[in-house]
This record gives C-alpha cells, sequence and structure tokens, in this order.
C-alpha cells in the first residue's frame, strides 16, 4: 500500500473525534469549576502575600472597638461626584444598591440610609418614613423635643462628640454639638434638660418632607471623627414632654465605647486593591472580626461587559451565522442579577470563616437570578504568625459559562473543520509527499556515478520539514565526501605547506652552524635542528596516515613534562622562523611550575598550528602575544593576534575538519585541517579550547586551557 492510501486510512481515526467531544463536554462544566477554585485559590494567595504591607492598618483597625459591646460596622464607599445638598435623592438614584436600614424598624418609623464619600466629606442620605412629624419650637432651645438626629463620634483627639440635628421648618439645617452625658443612657432614653452648646457648622445638610415622613441629606468633614461614628433617628409624637416614641439606630450613640466602627478607604488602599483586582473580579478585605476595610471591583458590570463581549458581533457571514446557532443551542451568561453583597459591610459567607480560622477555603454563593452564581476564594492574612484578617475574591459564574461555550464552539469547529477537508488534504499532502520523495532519489541517484565520482554537491531542498532535512542531510554528505575526495587528491601538495614551519626550523639552526664555530651557541643551535627533525620525522608519520589522524592520536605515549619549557622553545624557533614576526611572550612565576601530562611533541605541534594561524591573519607590523597563566588547577594558554575578527556564525565550526575562513590565497594551499588538528592535541590532553574576539584593537584569541597534573615532573 502506497502513502496515499495509508494516510486515507490513518485519517478514519478521526472519526473517534465525535466520541471524545461527546465525553469532553460531559465532564467540562465540572472540570472549568474546579479549575477555575484552584486558579482563585493561587490568585488569592499571592494577594494575601502582598497584602502583607497593610497588615499594620488591620491590626489598628481591629483594635478600635470592642465588639462585644458593639457589632456596627459601615465600610463607606465612594461617591463618584460631590452630592448637591437639596434634600432630594435625585444625586442618589445612581446608589440604589447602597439603600439599607440604618437599624431595626421601631414601630411606625423605619429609616433607610445611603452613605458614600467624595474627596474630603462624607455623605448621607436618610429616607424616614414617619406617620407624624414633630418640628422644633421657634421659642425653644431644646432639640430632643422635636423630630430629631442625632450624631455621635470620637474625633481624631480621641474625645467623644455629640451632635444633635432638628428643624423648625424644612430647609437648611446644622448640627449643634451637645453636651456629654454624665451617665450611661439606654438608647430610648431621653436625656430631658439637654441645651446644645454651640452650633457645629461643618456637619451641614438639607431637611424635606416627603409624604409619610421627610429626608435628609448630610454632609459630614472626614476630618472630624475618626473610625467610630453613630447615627439615630428620633421619632418624638409629643412636643410638651418630648417623649420618645421610636428610635432607630446604628448604634447606641450616647456611649463612647459602644458607637459603631467606620472605614473610609485611603488612597494607599484604594491604590493597593487597583493593583490586585482585574476586570473580571471583585476583591475583599476583610479584618478578624469579618468586617470589610477595603473592596474594590463590580460584579454587576463585569456580568454586563462579559455578555456585551459574547454578543455576536463579527463581520463576516459565516461567523454570523455560526455565532447566530450557538447564541440559539447554547447557554448564554445573563446580563444581571441582584447581590445582597454589593454595600455589604460585614461577610459573613463559610469561606471568610474558614479563612480567618487559619484555612485558604473556595465557595459558592447564590443570586436571585438561579442562572449566576458567585464564586469566593478567601485566604487568611498573617503577621508574626497571628492572623489579622483575610482577603477573598470573587468571581460570577458568566466567566465559566463563556468559557464553556468558547470550548464547545471551538471543538465544534474543529470538528466540522476537520470532517470537511481532512480527506481533501490528507490526498493532496500525500500525492505531494510521494512527488518530493521520488524526486529526491532521482536528485541523489544523479549526483554520483557509477565509479564514485561526485558530480554535484547541493541537493535542492528549501523546505524545513523532514524531508527537507533529509535532503540537506544528502547535500552535507556529499560536500563531506567531495572535499574529502579533493584533501586526497591533493595531498602531496599541501604536505610541503603543512612541514613549512619545522623545515624552516632546521634550516636556521644549521645555517647558523655554518656561522659559527662549534661552541654553546652552536650546540644550541644543533639542539633545535634535532628537535625540529625529531618534529619533522612525527608530522611525516601522521601525515601518511592522514585517513587515521584520530587513532594515532589516542596511541601517542603520554608523559608528564613542562608546557612552559616547550612553549619557550617554541617561541625561539619562531622568532628565527618568522624574522620579520614579533613575538611577545608573558608567563606568570607560578605557570612556570606547573606540570601537564601528554605529549610534549603533540603540544608543540598545537603551538605550530595556532602560531601559524596566527601570522597569516596577523595585522603588519603587530606582535603576537604569547601568555600563560596558572588557574584553580589548569594552565591558561593564548595565542593572540591582532587583526580582523572571526565572524560569530564561523566560530563554533572552525575546529572542524576542511573547515577556513581564509579569503585570500596564499603562496601554499590550506587543507583546512590546522585547527582540526588542534582540537584533537586538545582532546587528547584533556583540555578545552574556545575563541574570543577582542577589541581595542581589534584581534583573535585562542585561549587553551590545560589540566595541571598532580604528578612531579621526572
Amino acid at each position: 500500500m502506497g502513502i496515499r492510501g495509508k494516510l486515507l486510512l490513518a485519517s478514519l481515526s478521526l472519526l473517534i473525534v465525535p466520541w471524545l467531544g461527546a465525553q469532553y463536554i460531559q465532564n467540562l462544566e465540572s472540570y472549568l469549576r474546579e479549575a477555575h477554585e484552584e486558579q482563585l485559590i493561587g490568585r488569592i494567595s499571592i494577594m494575601a502575600t502582598v497584602m502583607g504591607e497593610q497588615e499594620k492598618r488591620l491590626i489598628n483597625q481591629n483594635h478600635q472597638t470592642n465588639l462585644e459591646h458593639n457589632p456596627s460596622h459601615l465600610y463607606v464607599r465612594p461617591l463618584n461626584t460631590a452630592i448637591q445638598l437639596d434634600g432630594y435623592l435625585d444625586d442618589w438614584r445612581h446608589y440604589q444598591e447602597r439603600e439599607q436600614p440604618l437599624g431595626e424598624s421601631n414601630g411606625d418609623l423605619r429609616v433607610l440610609q445611603r452613605i458614600g464619600h467624595y474627596q474630603d466629606h462624607l455623605y448621607i442620605a436618610l429616607r424616614v418614613t414617619d406617620d407624624h412629624v414633630i418640628y422644633r419650637s421657634p421659642t425653644s432651645r431644646r432639640l430632643d423635643r422635636a423630630d430629631h438626629i442625632r450624631i455621635s463620634m470620637i474625633d481624631h483627639n480621641g474625645k467623644f462628640r455629640r451632635y444633635q440635628i432638628a428643624t423648625m421648618t424644612p430647609g437648611w439645617v446644622h448640627a449643634k454639638l451637645m453636651p456629654s452625658p454624665h451617665k450611661s443612657s439606654p438608647l430610648s432614653q431621653n436625656n430631658s434638660g439637654n441645651l446644645p452648646l454651640r452650633p457645629e457648622t461643618n456637619i451641614k445638610g438639607q431637611w424635606q418632607f416627603i409624604k409619610g415622613g421627610y429626608t435628609v441629606e448630610l454632609q459630614i468633614p472626614l476630618t472630624m471623627f475618626n473610625g467610630r461614628l453613630a447615627i439615630a433617628v428620633v421619632d418624638v409624637d409629643d412636643a410638651a414632654t418630648g417623649a420618645i416614641k421610636n428610635l432607630v439606630a446604628n448604634a447606641n450613640t450616647e456611649q463612647a465605647n459602644e458607637l459603631g466602627t467606620i472605614v473610609i478607604p485611603t488612597p494607599q488602599m484604594e491604590s493597593l486593591l487597583a493593583r490586585l483586582t482585574t476586570a473580571k473580579n471583585r476583591v475583599w478585605i476583610v479584618d478578624n472580626n469579618q468586617r470589610v476595610i477595603g473592596m474594590a471591583g463590580d460584579l454587576q458590570q463585569i456580568t454586563s461587559e462579559q455578555s456585551q463581549q459574547h454578543a455576536p458581533n463579527d463581520a463576516s457571514l459565516f461567523s454570523i451565522l455560526m455565532k447566530l446557532f450557538y447564541h440559539i443551542t447554547l447557554e448564554q451568561p445573563y446580563g444581571g442579577f441582584s447581590d445582597p453583597l454589593s454595600s455589604a459591610s460585614r461577610l459573613d459567607n463559610p469561606a471568610i470563616i474558614t479563612a480567618l480560622a487559619g484555612t485558604a477555603k473556595t465557595d459558592w454563593r447564590a443570586t436571585e437570578n438561579e442562572n449566576i452564581n458567585i464564586t469566593i476564594a478567601a485566604h487568611p492574612v498573617y503577621l508574626n504568625g497571628v492572623i489579622v484578617g483575610a482577603i477573598a475574591i470573587e468571581e460570577n459564574s458568566s466567566s465559566i459559562l463563556i468559557r464553556q461555550n468558547k470550548v464547545i464552539e471551538a471543538m465544534v469547529n474543529m470538528a466540522l473543520l476537520t470532517f470537511l477537508l481532512t480527506f481533501g488534504v490528507l490526498l493532496f499532502f500525500a500525492t505531494r509527499l510521494s512527488l518530493r520523495i521520488h524526486k529526491l532519489r532521482n536528485e541523489i541517484d544523479a549526483s554520483i556515478t557509477d565509479d564514485g565520482k561526485i558530480l554535484q554537491t547541493q541537493i535542492n531542498s528549501q523546505s524545513s520539514d523532514e524531508i527537507g532535512d533529509l535532503g540537506r542531510s544528502f547535500s552535507g554528505m556529499l560536500k563531506r565526501l567531495s572535499q574529502y575526495n579533493r584533501y586526497l587528491e591533493t595531498m602531496s601538495g599541501k604536505l610541503s605547506h603543512e612541514l613549512r614551519t619545522p623545515i624552516t626550523i632546521v634550516r636556521s639552526s644549521l645555517d647558523n652552524i655554518d656561522q659559527t664555530k662549534l661552541d654553546n651557541e652552536s650546540l644550541t643551535y644543533i639542539k633545535r635542528a634535532n628537535e625540529g627533525a625529531t618534529r619533522l620525522n612525527n608530522i611525516l608519520t601522521r601525515m601518511s596516515e592522514a585517513t587515521h589522524l584520530e587513532q594515532t592520536i589516542l596511541h601517542e605515549a603520554r608523559e608528564h613534562y613542562s608546557a612552559i619549557d616547550v612553549i619557550e622553545a617554541c617561541i625561539n624557533g619562531y622568532r628565527l622562523a618568522y624574522p620579520q614576526q614579533a613575538f611577545d611572550f608573558n608567563c606568570s612565576d607560578n605557570a612556570r611550575t606547573k606540570v601537564i601530562e601528554g605529549s610534549p611533541e603533540l603540544l608543540a605541534q598545537l603551538m605550530d598550528k595556532l602560531v601559524d594561524n596566527a601570522t597569516d591573519f596577523s595585522r603588519d607590523d603587530t606582535p603576537i602575544l604569547i601568555s600563560c597563566e596558572a588557574t584553580d588547577g589548569a594552565l591558561s594558554i593564548t595565542v593572540h593576534n591582532q587583526g580582523k575578527t572571526l565572524p560569530d556564525d564561523m566560530r563554533d565550526s572552525l575546529f572542524d575538519s576542511m573547515v577556513s575562513v581564509r579569503q585570500h590565497k596564499t603562496d601554499s594551499p590550506h587543507l583546512g585541517l590546522g585547527l582540526y588538528i588542534v582540537r584533537l592535541i586538545t582532546e587528547f590532553h584533556h583540555a578545552s579550547i574556545e575563541i574570543q574576539n577582542t577589541n581595542h584593537p581589534d584581534g583573535v584569541s585562542f585561549i587553551l586551557t590545560i589540566p595541571v597534573s598532580k604528578s612531579p615532573l621526572h
């Protein structure tokens, strides 16, 4: 069976996709919910760590009041604009979700409050239901013999302040500062004889009559209180006696230790929450008494944005039809719901309670819309190992529904397109694949003749797939074979270049012998001539076995020797062999005592190759620097020449066989084996070598690092 038949047969396995899709969809919702909870736990854990910067603030908030006597707490949310004080609630129509009872209704007295802050002021709106409103008498200074409002607070100096507001007619009102009580008074007690001390013009507002009661809008500077505030509305139906008929309050206004707590988020807290909150969640921060001290985000706005994002709005007809199809067949996210926690100041969710007990937890809570649930994840916040609060993050289930729909849509689209296009694509692909393989086979057959002669080395293959890699591999193989053939064919001509350095050393030494008498200096030249002859004999032996170069080096005898002695001897020879080239040699004192294991002849041949390479590329009138330094357990030998730097893409391949970067012709041919031999000798010494380009001035450094032997020199 051909490739086309096999691929078409394999394509039948795609029939399993619908079955797998059905199984996947059955578990998709539970999987997404679990993944969603894990994601929230991970995110809330990071947020809890960030909240470490705010732990001191949490502790300060916790110690502001004794909760056993005062459970009242208000978290004040910001307003978008300042409220116009006119006694009507038109400015509050965008904050209807904030309307909450001030306290428990008492008889026919019912009070609803809305509260917010803008810049430096606290704004309070009270809507009072009272069947009989009593206004203050113009002839009396007593405020408590009419319907009135009590406001008590602790100022920034820690003093307990009591204020009352009553009016003779609807309109502008100001608070009056009241004397502090001399003894505890229940909320229902009428403190008769309580006369105001002075007006407090900073607390002002508007009092307006409405059917069945009245409304009051108040403005209080934030600088007047420090986290403690209580408000009470008092119903007096008998102006003569001032007897209190009903009273509704959020806390006891007559006792300082029973005032409610109030939190105005600071700019630092709002900035922190802005960084923690994303466009898809709402973040809460509570103290260890479950009181809200920070909140950011709006789930109602998030749901609306998600629904709009999921609405079909693509321009193409196919996309519109598919979106419409999914909109009809799949459950869509719902646009709105009633969230009772949108104005909460205390959180009683089980996840919060568990987090305050020390364990991170997720929970789901229902809303009035049965199609939308809220996910909440809570994590404790610690200070010195003590829980000081918790941070919670909420997201609604619409995000899960949207993810689920997107996954289903993607899967259906994929299956539909797969079944429409698979057979055609596979048939086209199999045909093209077969043609390319046949073409590659024909090009390879035409590249080599029957007698082994290589006619061409380039296989036309520009693609990046496996067949392209195969073609490029054949090209590389043909190039290496061609280079090797040329190497064998030109071996005799290239041997003269490889032997030039040792022959020059021998010739120079012998010439000096002819010009001098047989004294100590002559003996030195004779010794160098013998060393050159020995080295020449070794090179001839290795070059006669060029095809077995690696095996020859591996069988070289090892001995312990001083690398510095070998290098110095080589440099003395180089100065004679290259009279026009200057050589500088630097060697540290500790390097001279180091002993290495290997072959001195091979090290000398390595130096010959490096110096020969350096002289070819060295800039005129610049010295070749050879330096030796001892490092930790190794000897570092550097050969540096000034000149043109090496291309970055060639530095890793220069030590390969038959690789050269020479762009100019020389008198002798180059095999491209010099640095390859350097690499083999380096490996023989268990050493390493690297090439570095240098700047100021430009040049190239070959750095050889040879491990030092611990055995002594024999």
